[in-house]
C-alpha cells in the first residue's frame, strides 16, 4: 500500500513537459507583442517629429519676407523654400497698397514632397 501512495504523489513527466511548453508559448507571445508595440512606438515618434519639422519649416515660410526680421528655427538642410510670383491684384481696388499676397513652395528632400501656400508680404512701392 506504501508503494502506490507514493506513485499518485506529485507531477509526471509528460505533465511537467506540458507545462513548461504551453508557458513557452504564452511568454512568446507576449514578448512578440511588446517587441511589436515598441517598434510601433518609435515609428510614430518619428513621424511625430517628421510633422514637427514640416510645421516649423511652413510657418517659417510663412513668416519670412524681406521686411520682417526672422531666424531659421531649423539648423536641417532637409527643406528647400522657393518663392514664387504675387499673386494678381483684384479686380476692384480704390487705392494701392504695399501688401500684396505671394505663393511659397516648401520642398522636402528626403521624401521628395512639397507644401505650397501663400503668404503676405509688404512692398517697397505700392502698387
Amino acid at each position: 500500500m506504501k508503494a502506490s501512495n507514493r506513485a499518485e504523489r506529485g507531477f509526471t513527466l509528460l505533465e511537467v513537459i506540458v507545462a513548461l511548453a504551453i508557458t513557452g508559448f504564452v511568454l512568446g507571445g507576449l514578448f512578440t507583442l511588446l517587441g511589436a508595440s515598441k517598434q510601433l512606438s518609435l515609428r510614430s515618434s518619428e513621424s511625430l517629429r517628421e510633422a514637427a519639422e514640416l510645421r516649423a519649416a511652413v510657418n517659417f515660410a510663412l513668416l519670412e519676407n524681406e521686411y520682417n526680421e526672422v531666424e531659421p528655427v531649423l539648423q536641417s538642410e532637409r527643406f528647400d523654400m522657393r518663392d514664387a510670383e504675387l499673386l494678381d491684384d483684384p479686380l476692384r481696388k480704390t487705392a494701392g497698397t504695399t501688401q500684396a499676397l505671394q505663393s511659397f513652395e516648401v520642398l522636402d528632400r528626403e521624401r521628395d514632397q512639397s507644401v505650397s501656400g501663400t503668404r503676405w508680404v509688404r512692398l517697397a512701392v505700392p502698387r
